[in-house]
């Protein structure tokens, strides 16, 4: 049998409340019990003192006479005993009977000489006191069957029983009710998912307007669903740009060998210029596949992260890259290196390095300004990438760091690029908890900038 959610909370909540009633009743009964006979404990008590004041140093016929004209209730008898336990006299009904032929037990004593008896079903209490007559010293006994208090404890024993039987009953239903309406996101949670397929994605949860637990798993399973139907379209736009890029180079590659099979093979200059194109091509689908997996590489991997000085990491690469085009007017300005510590990985900080001037020298002309700048923002280290290049059309702007998107895709494709150098960084920059933003004006240059926070709190953790 299927136990769901809603009856185990019920089934919990009304065995919470049953144990509540347990030992709130065990203790309200037991309290009215004990407060009821110590209430009549008092009462005898009372009535037996004026008795025995009454009869002090009398005689003893007096006293007997004066016992006698007592008239107690059905269930009270009061007798004088002698120190030997011979009654003297005594007030007598028939439901005191019993109790005067012994048979009594289970005594408890409570206290200023009353004793409570048990005699088979019924219950004796019996108080006691020392009376002075002429003759010595005789006791003074005030009997009770406290019957009809037991009556009344009963009473009270059953009331509470039913009340607690009606109170489990509405605290079940209640309880039940209540499941109900707490999970009801739950349930359209599980409704929507059933909804879902690879080919709608558009379902989401109804959230309701207040402020809990399930209303935040219901915030929580929406962003979960925009996220995955993101990656979703992300996926198959990858997939689509992916096979268009290659159709590109495929189609080159399968018409050059078309044209070597029919003519080429005896033609030398044609044979040169198909071989030269197949390995252009061959070495673009090089580039593509290995950007590709580092793409990949970015998405799917838990890279370990340390403490890295961009600053040292910039001035590295960039003099680097001085050495190697020294026809370019390089520019590299940084901050102190203390303060300039992020946690990212270095090799990939690098990567991102590289490709950012490589991107600002393709589009650079020969003798053009490339700047690199590292500083420190409040809690922010910020890095600078900035040409004087041919700079990005406006309409192209939004999309660069897009995959497979080229601003300049005659150019692009000259220089070998496949559309992924910015979407690898971005990729790399936002993975590491950053941004990365790309401004441009035609014609005046590019500006790329990245900003990570800061971690130079934690210097100290490199010793």
């Amino acid at each position: 049998m299927k136990l769901t959610i809603t009856w185990r909370f019920s089934a919990l909540s009304t065995l919470v409340v049953a144990l509540i009633f347990v030992l709130f009743n065990a203790f309200v009964y037991l309290e009215f019990m004990n407060v009821t006979i110590q209430n009549e404990k008092q009462i005898i008590l009372a009535n037996l003192d004026d008795e025995a004041r009454r009869i002090e140093h009398k005689t003893l016929s007096a006293a007997v006479a004066d016992v006698k004209q007592i008239v107690p209730d059905p269930h009270q008898m009061i007798r004088l005993v002698t120190d030997s336990g011979a009654t003297l006299t005594s007030t007598s009904g028939p439901s005191m009977t019993p109790w005067v032929n012994g048979g009594l037990s289970l005594q408890t004593s409570l206290g200023s000489g009353v004793i409570l008896y048990q005699h088979i079903d019924q219950r004796l209490l019996v108080a006691t006191a020392r009376v002075h007559l002429d003759r010595g010293w005789v006791s003074l006994q005030w009997l009770e069957n406290v019957e009809s208090l037991d009556h009344s404890i009963a009473f009270v024993f059953y009331l509470l029983l039913t009340g607690s039987i009606g109170g489990l009953l509405l605290a079940l239903i209640a309880s039940y009710f209540l499941a109900r309406y707490s999970l009801q996101p739950i349930r359209e949670m599980i409704a929507t998912a059933q909804a879902i397929t690879p080919g709608d994605l558009s379902s989401r949860i109804d959230v309701p307007k207040r402020q809990d637990e399930l209303t935040e798993l219901g915030h929580t399973f929406n962003a979960m669903l925009d996220r995955i139907s993101l990656a979703f379209r992300r996926e198959r736009q990858f997939i689509a740009d992916a096979s268009h890029e290659l159709r590109t180079p495929l189609s080159v590659l399968e018409g050059y060998v078309q044209l070597l099979r029919r003519w080429g093979w005896d033609d030398a200059k044609v044979r040169l210029e198909a071989v030269q194109a197949i390995e252009d091509e061959v070495k673009h689908l090089k580039d593509m596949s290995n950007q590709l997996l580092t793409l990949a590489a970015v998405d799917n991997e838990d890279t370990e992260e340390h403490l890295v000085s961009i600053t040292n990491v910039a001035s590295t690469v960039t003099r680097r890259w001085m050495r190697l085009y020294p026809d370019y007017s390089w520019q590299l300005s940084v901050a102190d290196d203390l303060s300039t510590f992020v946690k990212m990985n270095e090799v990939r900080l690098q990567q991102v390095l590289r490709a950012l001037l490589d991107n600002a020298r393709k589009y650079t002309a020969s003798g053009g300004t490339i700047r690199v700048q590292v500083a420190r923002q409040e809690n922010y280290v910020v890095l600078v990438i900035k040409d004087s290049g041919q700079g990005i059309p406006p309409d192209d702007l939004a999309h660069v760091t897009e995959r497979f998107y080229r601003a300049d895709k005659a150019r692009s494709r000259q220089e070998g690029g496949v559309g992924l150098g910015l979407a690898i960084c971005k990729e790399i920059i936002e993975a590491s908890r950053g941004t990365l933003t790309v401004s441009s004006k035609e014609n005046e240059g590019t500006e790329v900038t990245i900003m990570l926070l800061a971690a130079s709190d934690q210097v100290g953790d490199l010793s």
